[in-house]
C-alpha cells in the first residue's frame, strides 16, 4: 500500500504551485484511496468525499486523519452484514490503533505533526508509514 500512497502523493506535484492547493488530498483521503486500490474495496468517490473532514485530525489536530482513513478502510474490509457482532472488525480496528500508536507515539495529529512531519514533505512521511502499519496489521491476520 505504501507504493500506492506514494503515487497518490506525487500526483499532486504534477500541478503548479498555484493549482496544487485546489487538488490536494489529505491524509484520510489518501489512506482510504490507497486501501481501495490495493484491496479492491469498490469505494466510490462520494465515500472518499465523506472522509475528507477527517484530515488534519478532524480539521482540529485531534485524532490523526491517516489513522481515521485506515480505520474506514477496515470497516469496508471487515464489517459484516447485519445481524452480526462484527467481532473481526473490532479486533482488527483495535490492532490497527495499537500498532499506529506504537509507531507514532500518539494518535493525535498535533503530536504526530510535531514529531514525524517533514517541513519539506509535509505529512507525506506519516502517510507512508501509516500505510505500512495498515499492511502489517492486515498481513498478520
Amino acid at each position: 500500500m505504501k507504493k500506492i500512497v506514494d503515487k497518490i502523493n506525487k500526483k499532486e506535484l504534477e500541478y503548479s504551485e498555484e493549482e496544487r492547493p485546489l487538488y490536494h488530498l489529505n491524509c484520510a483521503e489518501i489512506l482510504l484511496m490507497a486501501a481501495n486500490e490495493k484491496y479492491n474495496l469498490g469505494i466510490e468517490q462520494n465515500t472518499i468525499k465523506a472522509i475528507c473532514p477527517f484530515g488534519g485530525g478532524i480539521q482540529s489536530e485531534k485524532t490523526c486523519g491517516a489513522l481515521l482513513g485506515a480505520v474506514a478502510a477496515l470497516g469496508v474490509l471487515y464489517a459484516e452484514e447485519l445481524p452480526t457482532t462484527n467481532e473481526k472488525m473490532k479486533e482488527m480496528t483495535k490492532k490497527l490503533v495499537e500498532e499506529f500508536e506504537n509507531e507514532f507515539g500518539s494518535l493525535n495529529c498535533d503530536y504526530i505533526k510535531e514529531h514525524h512531519r517533514s517541513e519539506a514533505e509535509k505529512c507525506n512521511p506519516v502517510k507512508l508509514r501509516a500505510a505500512e502499519v495498515f499492511d502489517k496489521v492486515i498481513n498478520e491476520d
